[in-house]
């Protein structure tokens, strides 16, 4: 049986159970690939694995989505999987269509020039790229240990069924860590994994050699220096137990160096930050901005009638949105459209929306660097928040 035929038994029968988990009225969310799989027609050279897509919708809302033309028209399309991540709006190429302009791509590119790989990085014939689970969310720690556990095994079977030559996480340690988690509550798991330098790890997938390297979206040119460096030893290591790490830190001591004195410099710039009163500030921007109290032992005022800011000085103080009713009856932050509409506003805005208990929160000191510049940025975002909330 060729790789096509194996890949086409695995997409039809992995289409199938996500769609029944998918489907479920608590979970409810998108799923989808990476790169097109149609068009291996061997064995590929490199398979590159993320935790998760990041980004979110509704597992409902994309089934109305004509954008994923092969899902639109049948739930149980083996194209959902085999195409990757096809979306795609009329007039425009799909999003696996643009995957060498992402800047994901060329820091991915970096990593691996100086090792054999570099030379199939413009062959998508030769590469596969997926993820431990298929389900999207904004951020790779927002996807549950359950939902990562019932989907990573269809994860496993793809490795199989085409072998590739090189296994290649990312997210590092994050995405290693999880491995280690679910292979201890799964049977069907065995894993194992050693620190390199940096955010680079090796590891041992049910008796497979992978590599853990950070995800390369957004790092320094130090750490992708760092990692690009790293990886040649082990792109060519026999086996798990051959990684000599000691030889590999001598080697690359330059490059480790100049990774720890860049975080050492974002560290000592942080420590840097102007002092502020949050005390201070929360006192003043609830005394200027004339908000109605809903819980005044936790500063908690009204948006509007459904919806609630808290401003604290705990931790390193914050303002943060959520139901007024979140606290009461087991309520949750549901992800209606309301609240996604809402989420969109305070993404925009800077705000952290990944967090559970929170819609989205935001730290003091992304307003300004002193008491009477936070204050009044405070005070001008409540109120040009109420005034956008209101017309969703």
């Amino acid at each position: 049986m060729n790789i096509q035929e194996e890949l086409k038994k695995w997409a039809e029968e992995s289409v199938k159970e996500y769609h029944s988990i998918a489907s479920r009225k608590e979970v409810n969310i998108a799923y989808y690939t990476q790169s097109d799989l149609s068009i291996l027609s061997e064995k590929p050279e490199l398979m590159i694995i993320g935790i998760n897509p990041g980004s979110y919708s509704t597992y409902q809302d994309q089934l109305k989505n004509k954008n994923w033309s092969y899902l639109y028209k049948n739930p149980y399309d083996k194209n959902h999987l085999l195409k990757g991540n096809y979306c795609k709006e009329e007039g425009k190429p799909s999003s696996w269509d643009n995957h060498k302009n992402w800047k994901y791509w060329t820091g991915l590119k970096t990593c691996l020039s100086q090792t054999e790989l570099s030379a199939i990085m413009d062959d998508d014939s030769k590469i596969i790229v997926t993820n431990a689970s298929f389900f999207s969310t904004e951020k790779a720690n927002e996807i549950r240990e359950d939902l990562l556990k019932e989907t990573i095994p269809y994860t496993l079977k793809l490795i199989n069924k085409t072998t590739p030559k090189h296994l290649i996480f990312l997210s590092g340690r994050k995405c290693f860590e999880r491995l280690l988690n679910l292979s201890r509550k799964s049977n069907i798991i065995q894993f194992e994994y050693k620190h390199i330098c940096g955010n680079i790890y090796i590891g041992l997938l049910n008796n497979r050699f992978c590599i853990g390297i950070p995800h390369p979206a957004y790092k320094t040119s130090e750490e992708l220096n760092l990692v690009a460096s790293v990886l040649p030893h082990l792109v060519n290591a026999e086996n798990f137990e051959s990684v000599d790490i000691a030889s590999i830190q001598k080697e690359c001591a330059t490059q480790i160096k100049d990774f720890e004195e860049r975080i050492k410099t974002k560290a000592d710039k942080s420590k840097e930050h102007h002092h502020i009163d949050k005390t201070n500030i929360v006192r003043q921007v609830i005394s200027s901005s004339n908000l109605e109290v809903y819980e005044e032992k936790n500063h908690r005022y009204k948006l509007n009638g459904k919806y609630g800011i808290t401003i604290t000085s705990t931790g390193k103080g914050y303002i943060a949105i959520r139901h007024i009713k979140y606290d009461s009856n087991g309520y949750a932050n549901i992800q209606d459209e309301e609240v996604l509409a809402i989420k969109k506003i305070l993404k925009r805005r800077g705000y952290n929306t990944s967090e559970k208990v929170w819609i989205g929160t935001k730290l003091f000191s992304q307003f300004g660097n002193n008491d009477n510049e936070i204050i009044e940025r405070i005070c001008k975002e409540i109120k040009e928040l109420k005034e956008e909330i209101q017309k969703i």
